[in-house]
């Protein structure tokens, strides 16, 4: 992931990023243009008829795999959740900020001892 105020996330190629998108009315009709994405990514979600952010994250939320979508391959496909995290991260308040940082570290951690745990 890109590094973002001195916090540098990865993850593993093949890996799952999980986060809350927590969307106002103000996001949820803000067009996809303000996710600043590469032009392949944009005119994937511009062809599949996505044309706001809440449109997005609705498809996300909803188990809609954007791989399936032409043209957005895996790596447009962590380009586009790369882009929703850090909007969600920047359309917080400072003060709010950190805190939502550790609650997505955590819910990652969880998410990968669970899985450790169903490999046993």
């Amino acid at each position: 992931m890109n590094q973002m105020e001195g916090v540098n996330l990865h993850e593993k190629k093949g890996g799952k990023f999980h986060f809350y998108m927590n969307l106002t009315g103000r996001m949820k009709d803000e067009p996809i243009e303000s996710l600043d994405l590469s032009v392949r990514s944009f005119n994937s979600l511009k062809r599949a008829d996505f044309h706001t952010i809440g449109d997005v994250a609705q498809a996300v939320a909803s188990g809609r795999e954007l791989k399936g979508i032409r043209n957005c391959g895996a790596k447009s496909v962590r380009e586009i959740m790369e882009h929703l995290f850090l909007y969600q991260y920047n359309s917080l308040p400072p003060d709010r900020q950190e805190a939502y940082l550790l609650e997505v570290v955590v819910m990652n951690l969880e998410a990968k001892k669970m899985h450790a745990d169903a490999d046993d």
